[in-house]
């Protein structure tokens, strides 16, 4: 208890609060003011709420990512359908900002994200790409690009490439391995 009692000195608190993650260390602090004016025994019921709620909020954020790609795939679709109609319309800031900025990896990974636990095949993944705004005549051969990138996040480990009955490839996003991400992130903070 006599750690939690502990003030941070005058100039590394300036430094922390001036850095981008002042509302991480924010939420820390008060964490640590709860805990401060706990009994020991509570202790437990501070870590199953927090532990509760971090569950909730990333099946929120799962949630919310799937939402994400359904609303900019019908953005594009009422962008063209306007745009056949002469309809003038301001494009979305927000679904042109991820169209420049996200990889075609990471897009790969949130289309995935967004239909699992259902495989798809690479052609599937480049009829979402073309739905989400993306223009694939940069790549030259934009079918043979798609499977490379899911080839190289199976072999990763990061998706699942399945056979369907017709023999064709598809892939789906792995189940988390929890142990091997955590012996990974271990691995990693030593080095």
């Amino acid at each position: 208890m006599a750690a939690f009692n502990r003030e941070i000195p005058f100039p590394a608190s300036l430094i922390a609060l001036s850095h981008p993650l002042k509302l991480s260390l924010t939420c820390k602090s008060r964490l640590l003011n709860i805990l401060r004016m706990a009994k020991s025994s509570d202790y437990r019921k501070a870590y199953n709420a927090a532990k509760h709620e971090l569950a909730q909020l990333l099946s929120q954020q799962e949630a919310t990512a799937k939402r994400i790609v359904t609303v900019r795939e019908s953005i594009q679709t009422l962008a063209t359908l306007c745009e056949s109609e002469g309809i003038t319309i301001v494009p979305s800031a927000e679904a042109t900002h991820l169209l420049i900025t996200v990889t075609l990896a990471d897009e790969i990974r949130v289309i995935l994200r967004a239909v699992s636990p259902a495989p798809l095949r690479p052609a599937q993944v480049k009829s979402h790409l073309a739905r989400l705004g993306h223009d694939l005549s940069k790549y030259q051969n934009p079918q043979a690009t798609i499977q490379m990138v899911l080839k190289r996040m199976a072999e990763s480990g990061e998706v699942e490439e399945i056979i369907s009955n017709d023999g064709k490839k598809a892939y789906r996003v792995a189940p988390p391995n929890y142990r091997d991400a955590v012996l990974k992130a271990v691995e990693k903070i030593r080095k």
